[in-house]
């Protein structure tokens, strides 16, 4: 059986990381994972070699102390990984999810990733993490190497859940939007939510072509859809439209085809992930 994976880290976000998996299981109807990684340069100390300054004794009774230090700072670090996981499995079976498992890994959060995405559905993230001001400021640099390893949709989780019930569709006609369409029509995830479909470009006869196509494609599943076409800078005019027409989502394709029609990642993802106060749903 697939699973729903959610990485978490106890920042601020965490609660509501937690609440959009929860979301995503029930329409899903899959398992539970939540992890947490442990970055083996973050819990290590770092230090000059200072022996020519200081003294052969006084450097090593020194570089004993920061070994023993280490030790303290890796244990502290899986203590506190332990809880984290322990508070995200007492919250999601809060919410009534039986079926979760918890792990603690150690490596890089893309390196993980790239390890234990085999079978799963959707991957949960937050916005940003523990050093929320640094993430801002790298926000589609992060975001971009998640997509880059993801083998399937990924789903980042809004300051705080609240229930989905129109859902906004970014659509360029390119491969990675088309593969929104498709997972959209073909998976329960949204099920029983509006899809309005927008594409930003030319109202010409191949972007009508495109977007009709694509909306008569919602319809044909089963969804209630519309679809539009407006001029100007994406990320301008597809933020405009979210918070503006009380949408409950973004989807996305991370990747267009054109200059006119793409996505960027970077600059456009960013932009739009950090003015776009709802969650988005992305596909690389």
């Amino acid at each position: 059986m697939k699973t729903v994976l959610c990485f978490t880290d106890g920042s601020p976000y965490a609660q509501s990381v937690y609440d959009h998996s929860v979301w995503a299981v029930n329409q899903l109807q899959t398992d539970l994972r939540i992890v947490h990684t442990l970055n083996p340069h973050r819990e290590r100390a770092s230090l000059a070699d200072l022996s020519g300054s200081i003294g052969p004794e006084a450097y090593d009774s020194l570089m004993n102390d920061l070994v023993a230090f280490d030790r303290e700072r890796a244990r502290l670090a899986q203590v506190k990984g332990e809880a984290i996981l322990s508070e995200a499995s007492r919250h999601v079976k809060e919410k009534g999810i039986q079926g979760v498992d918890t792990e603690l890994r150690h490596g890089l959060f893309v390196d993980v990733l790239e390890d234990i995405q085999q079978n799963v559905d959707l991957i949960v993230i937050g916005k940003r993490g523990q050093n929320a001001a640094i993430e801002m400021k790298h926000l589609g640099v992060n975001i971009e190497r998640t997509l880059r390893v993801a083998k399937c949709p990924v789903l980042v989780a809004s300051r705080a859940f609240k229930p989905i019930r129109r859902c906004l569709l970014a659509f360029d006609g390119g491969p990675s939007s088309l593969k929104a369409l498709e997972f959209i029509a073909t998976h329960p995830l949204l099920r029983d939510v509006e899809i309005d479909l927008l594409l930003v470009g030319k109202d010409d006869d191949r972007h009508r072509n495109e977007i009709n196509d694509a909306t008569e494609r919602l319809r044909d599943a089963g969804f209630v859809a519309k679809g539009e076409i407006r001029e100007g800078e994406p990320a301008r005019i597809i933020t405009d439209k979210v918070e503006n027409y009380a949408y409950d989502m973004l989807a996305m394709g991370a990747y267009g085809h054109s200059r006119a029609k793409r996505l960027l990642i970077g600059s456009t993802t960013a932009t739009l992930t950090r003015d776009c106060h709802v969650p988005i749903l992305m596909f690389r």
